[in-house]
């Protein structure tokens, strides 16, 4: 594969010509005119893109499963993606500039590499398929989205060009990489093998981007592969996971991260590996007391501390951090790992907290679900639970090892409990019908908390009717500590909710690894 002279440059060309627009808008970067077409649509896929290719290389875009440029002759892909400070780190990042600043931003979604070809003949091996070819050296341009909802194309010129970076993929993240492409050429190889009628062919592959999607570590596939009403079939992309870039943009941004973030002495390339290294730790530990553990595993933390179970499972990994959120190698693959102690009739699982709700995306009422960020956090995570069992509430010495149990959101979980709750909060709000609810006590008075203020919360979705649903998670309860306002209602700042009992009875449906 080889690109035209005119897409042939130097470092140094693309140095200087990157480091020229840094700190301009895609606006004023754009001499091809771009954005005069955001006079007659407000939606264009990919206007970001247009701009720094058209306006900035100079060359035309072109639906090509082909390398964009040529550096030094190295074929490389052009890529550019949003970045933006998450608002979790809003008060933060608050008041600083440049650098100072720049360490809060994370990636806005993932990156679109190729689509996935579906003839497999002339696919059957990674280093030569389209998908390395396009991925293995990476020209990243990054823009500020300065927005917490969707905006119109055209306001893309207002978004600052902040920064580049020229990615190339570790040993272990191309075997990761290598793993999740394989895994779509065995499932395509065999659905060919088995159907020659492409009709019928087709009919078995519609719905496998959610069959494989468990499987998959650093890429996803979308859109879903179905069959649109003209009769034709809408084909998925292979796109890195937004929990990946993520990862990739706060190592550019923030090059101190590596001191809270550890990643494990034992790498996985698949999530098979991960449930081998898992079973064998169960094996070796299975059944072990708090105090067993404690003595084998030398740790110096008492029983008493509710960590007590999260510093087993770190040093069963070898991982030298303190919280199991700090292990990188979860973190870019959109794994949660979290400790779980249940009763021996396995009773007594936690409400989980999730992920902030960004209202912004909530109140627009021309998101679609399938672009939310909600849809795409149930999509691109899973669990991994050490599971503990108490035995003797008083003396948690005696508390065992059990195992590890993992779990990824099936497709029909997201279509009816994530999406259910997605539409009755947004009816609330779309419809002006969002209300303050107090607690009041047997008598009907309005209960008060410790602080003083009146007990109560707004009407969203509640754990007694929904599985997926809505809290505040903050720890001050009093009225001023209310900072989010949504249609004249103050409230705390909201999360996403996983209801126990769900988790307690999807544990026991599950098997140990």
């Amino acid at each position: 594969m080889a690109v035209t002279e005119d897409r042939k440059y130097t470092k140094e060309f693309v140095y200087n010509l990157l480091e020229g627009i840094k700190g301009k808008t895609l606006g004023e970067v754009d001499k091809s005119h771009q954005f005069n077409r955001t006079k007659k649509s407000k939606k264009i896929t990919g206007i970001a893109g247009d701009v720094i290719e058209q306006s900035v290389f100079g060359y035309k875009r072109d639906a090509k499963q082909e390398c964009d440029i040529e550096i030094d002759g190295l074929l490389t892909e052009l890529k550019t993606t949003g970045v933006r400070v998450p608002k979790s780190a809003l008060y933060r990042a608050k008041g600083k500039s440049g650098k100072k600043y720049n360490i809060f931003l994370g990636a806005k979604e993932g990156i679109s590499i190729t689509g996935v070809t579906f003839d497999p003949t002339i696919q059957t091996d990674f280093t030569t398929s389209h998908f390395w070819e396009k991925s293995e050296r990476l020209l990243i341009v990054f823009y500020e989205y300065k927005s917490y909802e969707v905006v119109p194309a055209s306001e893309y010129a207002n978004f600052p060009i902040i920064d580049y970076c020229y990615n190339t993929f570790s040993e272990d993240e191309r075997n990761q990489l290598r793993n999740d492409w394989e895994i779509v050429r065995d499932y395509l190889l065999k659905i060919y093998n088995e159907y020659s009628d492409v009709e019928e062919r087709n009919s078995h592959l519609i719905g496998f981007t959610h069959i494989l999607r468990p499987n998959l570590l650093l890429i996803e596939l979308v859109p879903g592969f179905k069959r649109k009403k003209s009769g034709s079939y809408q084909k998925p992309r292979y796109r890195l996971k937004q929990t990946f870039v993520d990862y990739l943009v706060r190592g550019h941004f923030n090059k101190s991260r590596i001191k809270s973030e550890v990643s494990l002495k034992q790498p996985f390339s698949s999530f098979s590996e991960l449930d081998a290294r898992c079973h064998d730790l169960t094996i070796r530990f299975k059944g072990k007391t708090f105090a067993q553990l404690k003595k084998e595993l030398a740790l110096e933390v008492g029983f008493s501390n509710k960590d007590f179970g999260a510093q087993c499972i770190l040093k069963m990994f070898d991982a030298t951090c303190t919280r199991l959120n700090q292990i990188s190698d979860f973190n870019k693959v959109g794994i949660i790992a979290k400790t779980i102690t249940t009763t021996p009739e396995g009773g007594r699982t936690e409400d989980m907290k999730l992920c902030h709700i960004d209202f912004e995306e909530w109140a627009d009422k021309d998101v679609d679900f399938v672009e939310s960020e909600v849809y795409t956090y149930f999509c691109e995570h899973s669990f991994l639970f050490p599971i503990f069992c108490e035995h003797d509430s008083k003396d948690t010495s005696q508390t065992t090892f059990e195992g590890f149990k993992r779990f990824a959101f099936d497709n029909s979980f997201i279509e009816k409990e994530v999406k259910r709750t997605w539409k009755d909060s947004r009816y609330l709000i779309h419809n002006n019908k969002l209300e303050w609810e107090y607690k009041l006590d047997k008598q009907g008075n309005m209960r008060r908390n410790k602080s003083g203020s009146y007990m109560g919360a707004p009407n969203f979705p509640k754990s007694k009717d929904y599985i997926v649903f809505f809290r505040g998670g903050e720890n001050d309860s009093r009225e001023k500590a209310r900072s989010v306002v949504i249609n004249g209602v103050h409230m705390l700042p909201q999360y996403i909710w996983l209801k126990g009992s769900f988790i307690a009875d999807k544990l026991k449906s599950l098997n140990y690894l």
